[in-house]
């Protein structure tokens, strides 16, 4: 995939899942939000460094430590120097969460539903489907709200029912041509019969009206149902990046 894409789809991403409180800093944005999502909680590369790297790295930690977080590092292959994962080693930093890019060229296909139905909702209704569905209810509304709320590009956020029954939820990011799917969970009782297929096609079907020809979406690594849902629709890798931490 060309360089550019690539570039377009990194900041795409970052726009689809905001953080309330962030600072840029010689090249890298820092992001501050608390709770448990890591893409608003790190450090992200987005452009070359002038600093050393060691001086950045203790810039970062003692900004994390005023705000009560850890220092978090998202290193992503395209956008990170390559000494950058040796310097955080020496630090004492190690890796984990290998999370994949994903992307795909957008067909417009035919959405039979049959007897389910989709409905979209605004933020605060939507979230306790959310919690509901992927069984996520403890995590604090509030701070979902502020992210999802803050989103600028256009959003489609959807529940699929079984009757009355939640079944599967997703959301949706328009910016430009690109498509960003989040959220894409299905009940744990209501597995293996195509619901969260069924999620991306009403999505899909609502970002190519409006004028989407690139999805992206990003998965873990461990997450080998997903990733095989992802290869059977067409997806294929864009870029991988993984999370340092010291603990």
């Amino acid at each position: 995939m060309e360089t550019d894409r690539i570039a377009r789809i990194e900041e795409a991403a970052l726009n689809a899942w905001p953080s309330p409180r962030q600072m840029v800093y010689d090249g890298w944005l820092l992001r501050f939000t608390g709770g448990p999502s890591k893409r608003v909680n790190s450090v992200n590369v987005l452009h070359p460094s002038s600093l050393p790297l060691a001086e950045k790295i203790r810039f970062c930690e003692a900004v994390y430590a005023g705000a009560g977080l850890p220092a978090l590092f998202r290193v992503s292959a395209p956008f990170s120097p390559p000494e950058l994962e040796q310097t955080l080693l020496q630090f004492g930093y190690h890796a984990f969460d290998e999370t994949f890019v994903l992307w795909e060229a957008l067909r417009d296909e035919t959405l039979n539903l049959g007897n389910l139905s989709v409905e979209s909702y605004a933020t605060e209704d939507w979230i306790p489907y959310k919690g509901q569905i992927s069984g996520s209810a403890g995590e604090p509304l509030a701070l979902q709200e502020r992210i999802i709320n803050g989103i600028v590009p256009e959003k489609n956020l959807i529940v699929l029912f079984a009757g009355e029954q939640p079944v599967a939820c997703g959301m949706g990011v328009l910016e430009g041509d690109l498509l960003g799917f989040f959220s894409i969970y299905t009940h744990h009782a209501a597995r293996r019969q195509g619901y969260a297929r069924m999620v991306m096609a009403a999505l899909t079907q609502w970002g190519i009206e409006k004028g989407a020809r690139i999805g992206y979406l990003q998965v873990e690594g461990f997450n080998q149902p997903a990733r095989a849902l992802y290869r059977q629709l067409g997806f294929e890798l864009c870029y991988p990046y993984r999370y340092f931490t010291k603990e």
